[in-house]
């Protein structure tokens, strides 16, 4: 067994670690070993069970072996995270300070968490966060490369080891953008935003399409409001009742519902005045073989007043630097303002005869008549004809 290649064992989903005897065996193989509560939420602890497949190995060196394996796997799986946990001197203490807070928070926290340190930063400590895999969002701070079904899983079974939570975790399926799990104590909402699928009004939304959707609801907003999207719903994967209610959790709030509009009722229109309306109605027949397809045209969405407070503004557009121009303020090629008077003295100059309108004399029509011959003119033709 201590011999064997990283193959061979695995990371069972109730925190097991299996252990195959034949390299080229696809089943799970047998537990060997069973992780715990370690020192810090990425660092379990491993116990090596009493069995036949252990009996005739030594304990101790069987657990160093599978924690050097344990390690690579965290480190295969969780590579930007766990690169996290290695600090680097010549990094700005503010950057280190939000790797070691995202460390410790399974690689995702809110921004407001860290507002100290994201104030501290400028666009060089911004690239070496970006460097290392962190997205800097309007509401949360994350490692989009974390979104994968792996490390969901993983990240969901190294919570509930450190939390004492039974196992398996309950993480949302793979691949899934979003999913309904109702009213969620607050030990709940930390175990979904750990995993990447923070809750917002009953509803665990993966980060990378809900940090989607904030992003547009800050760039489609104007004066304080916004519209909701049709393709908001489609990015959450939900209908719109539930967009609204992720939005108002978010802290927006809802101030226009094109739904929530009465129609008007036309009028009643009697028989008779019905009767003395002419039908003049016509029908359009398309032609043999044409598909006629109606256009389908999607509803409007309800209007939010964006939300106020410490996530407002995150979106604002800085100014492009430009100055606008004093008056008077352009110069010439050599640096000196051009004289006005002299150049309106020049104009006048330049002004001659043939500048000055001139009289209106109406169109002119030309004529031209061909010369006319006494031989050509019907008359004489009819001479000619009676003479011959």
């Amino acid at each position: 067994m201590l011999d064997s290649k990283a193959t061979q064992f695995q990371l069972s989903p109730d925190g097991q670690i299996l252990w195959q005897e034949k390299p080229n065996n696809p089943l799970p193989g047998v537990p060997v070993a069973k992780l715990s509560k370690g020192e810090d939420i990425l660092s379990p602890a491993i116990e090596v069970l009493e069995n036949a497949q252990t009996a005739s190995v030594d304990s101790d060196k069987l657990k160093d072996a599978l924690s050097l394996w344990l390690k690579t796997y965290l480190g295969t799986v969780l590579e930007p995270l766990m690169m996290l946990g290695v600090e680097n001197e010549a990094d700005d203490p503010a950057v280190r300070g939000i790797a070691r807070k995202l460390y410790a928070a399974l690689g995702i926290l809110p921004r407001e968490d860290m507002a100290e340190e994201i104030a501290q930063l400028d666009p060089e400590k911004r690239a070496a966060l970006r460097a290392k895999k962190v997205r800097l969002g309007p509401v949360l701070v994350f490692i989009p490369a974390l979104n994968k079904p792996a490390a969901v899983r993983l990240r969901g079974l190294l919570w509930c080891l450190y939390q004492g939570k039974a196992l398996p975790a309950p993480v949302p399926a793979d691949g899934i953008v979003s999913v309904s799990v109702g009213e969620a104590p607050p030990m709940e909402e930390a175990f979904y935003r750990s995993v990447g699928y923070p809750l917002y009004a009953g509803r665990a939304v993966r980060i990378d399409m809900l940090d989607r959707v904030i992003s547009a609801v800050y760039d489609h907003a104007k004066d304080g409001k916004f519209q909701a999207r049709h393709e908001m719903a489609e990015w959450l994967g939900c209908p719109i009742a539930d967009l609204y209610a992720i939005l108002e959790a978010m802290g927006h709030k809802k101030i226009h519902d094109p739904a929530d509009v009465v129609p008007e009722v036309a009028p009643e229109v009697s028989s008779e005045e019905a009767a003395a309306v002419p039908d003049v109605s016509t029908e359009i027949v398309p032609e043999a073989g044409a598909a006629v397809k109606p256009a389908e045209v999607k509803p409007e969405l309800a209007t939010f007043a964006l939300r106020r407070g410490k996530g407002h503004g995150a979106h604002s557009s800085e100014g492009k630097g430009g100055k606008p121009f004093a008056k008077g303020g352009h110069t010439d090629r050599n640096g000196k303002k051009p004289d006005r008077k002299k150049d309106q003295h020049k104009k006048k100059d330049h002004k001659s005869k043939k500048d000055k309108p001139k009289k209106d004399q109406g169109p002119r029509v030309i004529t031209i008549e061909a010369k006319k011959r006494e031989e050509d003119s019907p008359f004489a033709i009819l001479q000619q004809l009676k003479t011959k």
